[in-house]
């Protein structure tokens, strides 16, 4: 679903110069949400506004430094690196891939470790022939505000196919244990018509888990090398399945953070369903039985052992779920401890408490939102697809 909205906006500018509007939500969503908030009567309106903080087209990926120089660095899917304060690129990489819907530069880390590891990791679609292929790598991002990514410097990391050039999602992020985690989408088209949701002997429709802590000599399946098989893997030494699965049965994951030890992921639906997940290992999510708690395609099906997604919603709300984090900023107490997200088409933003209890409508901005992120400070940033970064503010 979020191809078409993608093609028809990624011509639009990259910048904007004032706030974004807010539209309230319908009343019984605004009652709603002031019940859960223990307010009398209807807020007025979201805790936060939306105040522009860079520019940048199809943005897709915000990351800050861990330590040393206070960076936030962003990328966009045509495949230039851009950092906060800074007017110009940091980097370009986009004479090396394809970029435009659904393909392109997809996704950020850094290496928890910078900047005594200087490498950040990137997620993107290159063609090989006529064959459309993902690859992770690593660049060296230069220490100083506005340091350059040295483009020269890329190792290659992994590489996959992509059957169609949809579903490619490309989400990467450290966890607390210091291994890298990568988001797959199922490889395109539409309905998952390879079946690689449940099929464990590729890597599509996964979430991985591999460890580049340091260069590895030789081969790894499928792979360049330069990563190793964490052996608390679920799936390690089991056969006919990828060791790098931590989890599987995901459809296009698009937005993909961690709070603690907690990772969240959003999981982009087909026609009829958007979903909200938490990670577990060896979870199965249940695409292509299911799409969120529905049978896909089907009056019923076996759900037992699936991962039921902690929230969802329908096309009525919106088409295309962006996910995002659960904030523990300096400054909107009411989001406080609470998960943040959105719809890429209508512009929907919740929040979601993770203890449980339903998701609140926070209304819509007219916004196509594409990435959340944070700031080393936790601040919330969330970038829109033609009109640049904003910083979440009170």
């Amino acid at each position: 679903m979020i191809v078409a909205v993608l093609l028809a906006l990624s011509s639009l500018p990259g910048c904007s110069s004032s706030e974004i509007p807010f539209q309230a939500p319908p009343p019984v969503e605004a009652a709603r949400a002031a019940g859960a908030a223990g307010a009398a009567g209807a807020p007025a309106g979201p805790p936060f506004r939306l105040k522009p903080a860079g520019p940048g087209e199809v943005i897709t990926g915000i990351a800050a430094t861990p330590a040393g120089p206070d960076r936030l660095i962003y990328v966009e899917a045509a495949g230039r690196f851009r950092e906060l304060d800074q007017a110009a690129p940091i980097g370009d990489i986009s004479g090396r891939l394809v970029s435009g819907g659904e393909l392109g530069l997809l996704g950020l880390a850094i290496h928890p470790r910078w900047p005594t590891d200087r490498r950040i990791f990137v997620n993107y679609t290159f063609r090989e022939g006529r064959q459309i292929k993902s690859k992770i790598a690593s660049f060296l991002l230069a220490e100083g505000p506005g340091g350059a990514v040295d483009t020269a410097s890329e190792v290659e990391i992994l590489r996959y196919d992509q059957p169609w050039p949809n579903h490619n999602s490309g989400a990467l992020a450290f966890g607390p244990d210091g291994m890298l985690y990568v988001a797959v989408g199922d490889g395109g088209s539409g309905g998952d018509p390879r079946g690689t949701g449940q099929d464990r002997r590729d890597l599509l429709g996964s979430i991985l888990r591999i460890d580049v802590s340091g260069p590895v000599s030789g081969s790894a399946a499928g792979g360049a090398g330069n990563y190793r098989v964490p052996a608390d893997n679920p799936f390690t030494n089991q056969e006919n399945i990828r060791p790098e699965i931590w989890a599987y049965g995901v459809r296009n994951p698009w937005g993909m953070h961690f709070d603690g030890a907690t990772l969240w992921f959003a999981d982009v639906g087909q026609d009829t369903w958007e979903e909200i997940n938490r990670g577990v290992k060896g979870g199965n999510y249940g695409w292509n039985i299911m799409e969120a708690t529905h049978c896909f395609e089907a009056e019923t099906c076996d759900s037992a052992g699936l991962v039921a997604p902690v929230a969802e919603y329908s096309h009525r709300e919106g088409q295309s779920v962006t996910g995002g984090l659960v904030y523990r900023g300096p400054s909107i107490p009411a989001l406080d401890g609470r998960y943040v997200y959105a719809d890429f088409a209508s512009g929907r933003f919740w929040t979601l408490d993770p203890a449980g209890g339903k998701p609140v409508s926070l209304g819509t901005f007219e916004l196509n939102p594409s990435a959340f992120g944070q700031d080393r400070q936790r601040r919330l940033y969330v970038a829109d697809i033609g009109k640049g970064l904003f910083a979440v503010i009170p």
